[in-house]
């Protein structure tokens, strides 16, 4: 193992004291072991069940993979209570401008307290890895139901689609949009009540170098014109979107379906919807 010269860059044989080329001093491996140690550290980009995360956090099983990374559902030590946590991807853990982002938005995500919105707790960071923590609702998420069960009656939408409504309601009054609402982020639990998922995340990966197609931020199928347009969305985007959910629930179908991201988008812009009743009398 060569030991660079910390002056002339020359590489000598580790046996050596001094630097042959100049004489300088040479550090021991011994001292430099630490610093290359930590520069070398991978973020975990997976946890395994059974074991303990950050110190406090005991995997039970992973909940499911999305554009931001993996979620599991773990157990808390510290409050001996089962929480979300969610493993963000490298790509987005590393850009500091998104953390920064998202930490700004935590901050008013957090202000929401509804029963049909799950709680967003923490940003955190562990040895190099970056993650969220939030309220872990027991159910199904409402894309999941929609393909288990097919088209809803009128009854389900309305109640579904009421429960969303208040959720939003409560968001837009305290100035939060959601900006990426979908049946993936409703939740649906034991008891049938609905909660809201993800406050805040989508306008924090407006960034650089992640808007890609591993990261979108919006959904086309769900996404609003002005959102297609690239321009600043406010509650109305969310409003534009429930509209879309509450016809998927009817019909079994998306407004818009295309081969590519971009076909569906423009669909919104510049086509109409068939007639609901058309797939559902």
């Amino acid at each position: 193992m060569a030991v660079k010269c910390p002056k002339c860059d020359f590489e000598n044989r580790e046996t050596l004291k001094f630097c042959a080329e100049c004489g300088t001093q040479l550090a021991k491996p011994k001292d430099i072991r630490p610093e290359v140690t930590e520069t070398l550290q991978a973020a975990i980009s997976e946890l395994t069940t059974g074991s303990t995360f950050a110190g406090r956090y005991r995997v039970i099983e992973e909940l499911g993979k999305g554009g931001m990374g993996q979620i599991y559902k773990v157990l808390d030590a510290e409050v001996k209570e089962k929480v979300a946590l969610k493993i963000l991807k490298p790509e987005i853990a590393s850009d500091e401008e998104t953390i920064e982002r998202f930490r700004n938005e935590l901050r008013f995500a957090r202000k929401i307290s509804h029963k049909n919105v799950c709680r967003m707790y923490d940003l955190n960071r562990e040895q190099g890895t970056q993650f969220i923590t939030m309220e872990y609702v027991e159910g199904e998420n409402l894309k999941s139901l929609m393909r288990r069960i097919g088209q809803f009656s009128i009854g389900k939408a309305v109640s579904v689609a009421r429960q969303v409504c208040e959720g939003l309601a409560e968001a837009h009054h305290l100035g939060v949009v959601h900006r990426d609402l979908k049946p993936q982020n409703i939740m649906i639990d034991n008891d049938g009540n609905v909660r809201i998922m993800d406050f805040g995340i989508a306008r924090s990966l407006k960034g650089k170098g992640i808007t890609d197609a591993r990261v979108m931020i919006g959904t086309p199928e769900y996404m609003s014109p002005e959102q297609v347009d690239g321009t600043e969305a406010d509650g109305r985007a969310d409003i534009y979107a429930l509209g879309v959910v509450l016809y998927e629930m009817l019909t079994g179908k998306v407004p818009f379906e295309g081969d590519t991201a971009l076909s569906v988008a423009l669909k919104q812009k510049t086509e109409m919807p068939h007639d609901p009743r058309e797939l559902n009398p």
